[in-house]
């Protein structure tokens, strides 16, 4: 059995046609601009900064009330 299967991967690997990068083809759109993706993606940067920096003060407050 485990020759039939080889032949069978071995028939598949030979007759598979290769697989285009871009599955999209003609009904694909055109990328962003570089300015687009630099503010877009420095936009999402900064506002990641901004929450780390958010929950870390909340998480290192202190009780002022025992005090």
């Amino acid at each position: 059995m485990s020759v039939r299967l080889t032949l069978v991967i071995a028939f598949l690997a030979l007759t598979v046609s290769a697989a285009w990068a871009d599955h999209g083809g003609p009904l694909r759109t055109g990328g962003w601009s570089p300015m687009t993706a630099a503010l877009v993606f420095g936009g999402l940067a900064l506002l990641a900064g901004v929450l780390v920096v958010v929950i870390v003060t909340l998480l290192s407050r202190r009780d002022r009330s025992s005090s």
